[in-house]
């Protein structure tokens, strides 16, 4: 379904009107204020209509373009203004990721140009219920854990926006340790 010309907005502007000859002698004189406001009433309702495209995409962080600082801000809790747009939106798709296995940490690594070299729970908790088939997590949700990260060097300020993204997709009872190597 496209955007209707502006003949048919005019159109549908007109029929909005009572019918009669006043009108009809209104709508023939293009210099009337009503033929006026038909043709204003007709170019607002086209704008609208091609901007309502455009604020569609913007409302999702997937597809913004022009709102990404605010969806950054509000979802990610900070501005990532020297990335470019893809990888903006790369973050995105990282934290509506609900599993977290190694090839969610080592794609969100490679959004900060980090590489992960390893992963591993030194301590492996013991525990006994329920468990959900099918769940790709690092560890068990059930207790406390330690989760030692080793990963490629990079700035202060890469490494600590790296280490809030994996903080925020890791549960409450998992405990990061990262580790640099390179520095």
């Amino acid at each position: 379904m496209g955007i209707a010309s502006e003949a048919q907005y005019k159109n549908a502007v007109k029929k909005l009107f009572p019918q009669g000859d006043y009108w009809d002698e209104q709508f023939a004189d293009p210099e009337s204020d009503t033929s006026l406001f038909v043709e204003a009433k007709a170019a607002e309702l086209i704008r609208f209509r091609e901007r309502m495209s455009a604020v569609f995409d913007e409302s999702k962080p997937e597809t913004t373009t022009e709102l990404i600082a605010d969806w950054e801000r509000i979802l990610l809790g900070d501005v990532f203004s020297n990335l470019g747009i893809e990888q903006r939106r790369l973050q995105f798709e990282a934290i509506n990721d609900s599993n977290l296995n190694r090839a969610v940490l080592q794609k969100t690594a490679a959004m900060f140009g980090m590489n992960i070299l390893d992963v591993t729970i030194p301590y492996r908790p013991r525990c006994f219920g329920f468990a959900q088939f099918g769940q790709e997590r690092i560890g068990s949700i059930l207790t406390f854990f330690v989760i030692q990260i080793v990963a490629t060097a990079a700035g202060i300020e890469v490494k600590n926006r790296f280490e809030k993204a994996v903080k925020n997709k890791l549960l409450a009872n998992q405990i990061p340790f990262f580790y640099y190597i390179g520095e």
